[in-house]
Parts: structure tokens; C-alpha cells; sequence
């Protein structure tokens, strides 16, 4: 799965609220996509709706009254992308229809469901979900496959589906702060976590799991080669900026036979013999070298260099 570079994520677009269902239903098919509406009180009738976009995926936040909303074949359009939407229960209770299954989500549960095949919503009254609106071809899961989850409650409470919600619903609310190449990182972890919790369901998590290891422990080894004269850099810096938990780095790490702080030292002792070994740097001292690579105080460097070469710094230049 590979995420497009983007420009920086769009600010939240927040219509105006809409006071009647007919305005709502030209609401959702200008911004949103397509849907035939009905309510017991067309009248009465009030919803809102949010849109922002990162790194090509589209973040939803809906609130609406009682209705139903209704996607049939005649309502998809042959040019339409094909998109998963991944929502989650913010308050109320919604209904959705899909492939002869109906997920009835609570606040804190989950489902996903494929735009382009008919589709029914129904939503109670204080109705708010925040979906995310994705290409099919960025998840990991074949389309054949997805469609056995489609219309699938995922609780809330079990699994990874609060984990799951809580990424969606912190990405939202932080994407405008962050830096692109972190809006980056974010959307790809986000789509790792989603395919994860999907495999999973689908008894294909071992596979999936290694794999998305594999591409983590990657993406952090060349995080940490480009980084290493940073005296800050850390497992902790590489699970903040990985948006993953500082347990998860430790355990990619360890399914490689590594640790993260071993690494990181490794890698900055051998920057650093290089340097004290190359005469086009000769006139540079052992203290400038140690600062070049992230350590922290030359007798730091002295220490870690003697124990990993069994000679200190200055002799190892001096005989090399």
C-alpha cells in the first residue's frame, strides 16, 4: 500500500447546516456522493456535514436527524472511484445495509462499506459519525475478500476496533498541526491499522502482520539513518513520530533480532570510526566527530567507542 504525496491536507470544509431533507439530500450529493432520502418530518429536518482531505483521503464528520438514507445501482455512477468507507459511531445509533448484512452501530463501533454497490443508511435521532473515505486500491486486502466484512459491526470494545476509532478520530482532529511528511506517515499507519483489524477478522492477521512489521521496522531503520546527529533521536522519538506506541517499536525491533537503543548506538559508533578513520577529516576533533553523530558529551562517546572497539577513540585514529 502506498500513499500518494499530497498537498497539505485541506481545511475542514463545514457547510452551512441544512433545515430541510431536500436541502440535505442536494448537500450530500454535491459534497458527498449520491443517496435518495427520506423522513418522517422533511420539515423538521437538520443535519450538518465537515470534509477535510489528507493525503488523498477524505475524513467525514455527519450530524444529522432521523432518517434513511438510500445508494441504489441507479445512484452509482460508472465513473465513480472506487472507495471504502470506513466509519465510525460518534453519537446515536446508525443502521447500514449492504451485501443482505445490517451493522447497528452504538457509539464507539465500526463499520466499512463499499461505494460502489447499493447501499442503505438509517440514522436515529442525534445522529453523528466520522467516516474515512478511501481509495481500494491503498488497502492491503483484495476487494473479493472485503466484501465478506462488508455491512460488519466491529465492537467498539473488543479488538482493535478501539484502536481503530481512536486513530480515526485523533487524525482528524490533528492533521491540520502536523508537518506533511507526518500527514504522510499518519494516513499510511492509519491504513496499516485498518487493513490489520480487517485481516484479522478475516483470519489473514499472521501474514498481514508481518508484513506490515516488515515495512514499519523499515520505514524507522531509514528514520533513524537520517536523523542519527540528532542528539533527541530515541525509541521514544520514533514511536511519537510513527504515530505507533513505544511498545510497538520495541516489538518490531525484537522480531528482527534488534533493539531500537542498540541500533541507534550501533549506527552512530559506526558513522563515527568512519570519520575518525577518513584523512579528509583528520583535522577535525574526537569531540566535534561525537557531536556530528548525537552524542551527547565527548566522555559519552570515549565510553560507548572503547566498549564497542576495545580502544579508545584517539588510539583508534592514531594506529588506523
Amino acid at each position: 500500500m502506498q500513499i500518494e504525496r499530497t498537498d497539505p491536507p485541506s481545511p475542514a470544509r463545514v457547510e452551512a447546516p441544512v433545515r430541510h431533507l431536500r436541502e440535505w439530500s442536494s448537500l450530500l450529493s454535491q459534497s458527498f456522493m449520491n443517496f435518495s432520502v427520506e423522513s418522517a418530518r422533511p420539515a423538521q429536518f437538520r443535519g450538518s456535514l465537515g470534509i477535510r482531505t489528507i493525503a488523498g483521503i477524505d475524513f467525514i464528520q455527519m450530524t444529522t436527524g432521523s432518517h434513511a438514507a438510500y445508494r441504489d445501482a441507479k445512484s452509482i455512477g460508472a465513473a465513480e472511484r472506487p472507495d471504502f468507507l470506513l466509519c465510525l459511531q460518534v453519537a446515536g445509533v446508525g443502521e447500514f445495509l449492504q451485501d443482505g448484512r445490517t451493522a447497528r452501530l452504538n457509539p464507539g463501533d465500526i463499520t466499512v462499506f463499499d461505494t460502489t454497490r447499493p447501499t442503505t443508511v438509517i440514522s436515529s435521532t442525534h445522529y453523528r459519525n466520522l467516516c474515512m473515505r478511501f481509495p481500494q486500491r491503498l488497502l492491503d486486502v483484495p476487494v473479493a475478500q472485503m466484501r465478506q466484512l462488508t455491512a460488519t459491526r466491529f465492537d467498539g470494545r473488543e479488538g482493535l476496533a478501539p484502536a481503530a476509532g481512536a486513530v480515526l478520530d485523533t487524525l482528524n482532529r490533528v492533521a491540520d498541526t502536523l508537518p506533511g511528511r507526518s500527514q504522510q506517515l499518519a494516513a499510511h499507519n492509519a491504513l496499516d491499522l485498518m487493513s490489520t483489524l480487517f485481516e484479522s477478522t478475516l483470519g489473514l492477521a499472521d501474514g498481514r502482520q508481518r508484513r506490515a512489521g516488515a515495512a514499519l521496522l523499515e520505514r524507522m531503520l531509514d528514520f533513524i539513518e537520517k536523523n542519527l546527529g540528532d542528539p533527541e533521536l530515541s525509541p521514544q522519538t520514533l514511536a511519537v513520530t510513527h504515530f505507533v506506541s513505544l511498545r510497538q517499536v520495541h516489538s518490531v525491533f525484537s522480531a528482527a533480532g534488534l533493539t531500537a537503543s542498540a541500533h541507534i548506538l550501533d549506527r552512530r559508533l559506526e558513522h563515527a570510526r568512519r570519520d575518525l578513520v577518513d584523512p579528509a577529516l583528520s583535522g577535525i576533533s574526537v569531540a566535534t566527530i561525537a557531536e556530528r553523530w548525537g552524542f551527547r558529551s565527548a566522555s559519552h562517546f570515549g565510553r560507548s567507542f572503547k566498549e564497542h572497539f576495545a580502544r579508545t577513540p584517539a588510539d583508534y585514529r592514531h594506529t588506523a
